[in-house]
């Protein structure tokens, strides 16, 4: 009996170490890191991302510079947890701006195996207010056409 009491302590501290491991493991994986990443739109904007995730490969802390002054994007929860892989699409008249917005995490995790989310979506910011105006899961894939107007793939004009 002892030595299954003693069999069975040593196993449950196997197990809890390697919950730890995986545990420490993804949270190393989620660091973000200071890293400056500035891609000029024109003369006077450019979009700023302040920190880097090597493991999941994106971009956070998205900031709009206008002639050197910075705005923080998303202010409150609309864009948190988003990050960008550094897609972009500047509107013609240069007032709004299309960037990508992915969200990855571990929604399941153990030693052997762990599954990865991703969802991809993008967002609509208006460069003056450096706000976000609309969000989108789908019509990501679509372009500006020549009134400024976001239009899907089909056609459809997703924002005016």
């Amino acid at each position: 009996m002892k030595q299954y009491i003693t069999t069975l302590m040593i196993l449950i501290v196997c197990i809890t170490c390697g919950n730890v491991v995986s545990q420490k493991h993804h949270d190393v994986q989620n660091k973000k890191v200071k890293k400056d990443t500035l891609i000029a739109l024109n003369d006077t904007l450019s979009l700023y991302y302040a920190s880097y995730n090597s493991p999941m490969k994106l971009w956070y802390n998205l900031h709009i510079i206008n002639k050197k002054k910075r705005m923080k994007v998303g202010k409150g929860s609309e864009f948190k947890g988003t990050g960008s892989e550094l897609f972009f699409r500047l509107s013609p008249n240069a007032k709004y701006v299309v960037v990508d917005g992915i969200i990855k995490e571990y929604v399941h995790e153990s030693a052997k195996d762990s599954t990865l989310h991703e969802n991809y979506t993008c967002a609509i910011i208006d460069l003056k207010k450096a706000k976000i105006v609309k969000q989108m899961q789908q019509d990501c894939d679509g372009s500006w056409n020549k009134k400024n107007q976001w239009v899907s793939t089909d056609g459809k004009v997703v924002f005016k």
